[in-house]
């Protein structure tokens, strides 16, 4: 069981620093790896699982959010967790497999609402079939 008040740094035992550009992405990434888990807002949870960081520790919570609502929006749009997700490549996957059995699943049960939405490419998709 992951202790969810430590931050991903710890967890990782990687310490970065200070950010070494000023865009959002970058920033965001680095303060929100400093936070405990349990802390983090959903925009730095998608934000950090876009950028393909912790992935071991919030893939979990990701799923969890997707299982209450698969086009929950975080920031930007209706599914923009899910797209974050539905991104991943196999590898990305590795430590979680069984949240990767449970996205499979979630875009089963609710393929027909998932393809109405503009946002997620078919082709993403297709590979849940």
């Amino acid at each position: 069981m992951v202790d969810l008040s430590k931050s991903i740094e710890e967890l990782e035992n990687d310490y970065w620093g200070e950010p070494t550009h000023d865009t959002y992405i970058i920033v965001t990434c680095h303060e929100a790896r400093q936070k405990p888990i349990e802390s983090l807002s959903d925009e730095e949870i998608r934000c950090l699982i876009g950028q393909k960081i912790g992935l071991k520790y919030l893939l979990p919570i990701a799923i969890e959010m997707l299982a209450d609502d698969p086009l929950v929006c975080v920031t930007h749009f209706e599914g923009d967790l899910l797209l974050a997700l539905l991104s991943l490549n196999d590898r990305d996957w590795t430590d979680n497999q069984e949240e990767l059995d449970s996205l499979k699943k979630i875009v089963e049960d609710n393929r027909s609402d998932i393809e109405a939405n503009e946002e997620i490419p078919s082709e993403l998709l297709d590979r849940f079939k």
